[in-house]
C-alpha cells in the first residue's frame, strides 16, 4: 500500500480485513495503479490532476522494488466516488463503496507519462 503521502490532510487512512479504506470529504474522482503486490493511489475533483499526482506516488512508493525509467508510462484507472457517502475500499477485486460494499462505477484509464 502506499506511504500515506497522498493523503490530504482532511482524509482518514484506516486499515481493515487487509482492505484499503478512506474516508471521503470533497473528492469526487478516484487515481488507482495496481502494481505488483499492491496500489497506488490518489483522490481529487480533476481527473488529469488525480492521473499525474497517482503515477508519481506510484514511482516513489514502488521505485525500491521495480525499475521505472526516467518517462515512465502509467495506466492510471478513474473511477468516479462522487456518490459515497463514507467512503471507499479497495482490494484485489477492485474498489467498492464502503457503507454498501457495491463496486464503484470505472469511468476510463488515463495514460501518463511521468
Amino acid at each position: 500500500m502506499n506511504s500515506g503521502k497522498c493523503t490530504p490532510k482532511n482524509m482518514r487512512l484506516e486499515r481493515r480485513k487487509g482492505v484499503l479504506l478512506m474516508n471521503k470529504s470533497e473528492a469526487t474522482i478516484l487515481g488507482i495503479i495496481y502494481i505488483g503486490m499492491g496500489s497506488s493511489w490518489y483522490q481529487d475533483t480533476e481527473e488529469t490532476e488525480v492521473a499525474f499526482q497517482c503515477a508519481k506516488i506510484c514511482k516513489a512508493d514502488w521505485g525500491h522494488l521495480f525499475k521505472f525509467k526516467r518517462k515512465q508510462k502509467f495506466g492510471v484507472n478513474i473511477f468516479d466516488i462522487s456518490k459515497t457517502n463514507k467512503g471507499w475500499y479497495a482490494n484485489d477485486r477492485g474498489v467498492f463503496d464502503q457503507e454498501t460494499d457495491k463496486p464503484l462505477p470505472h469511468k476510463k484509464t488515463i495514460f501518463v507519462i511521468v
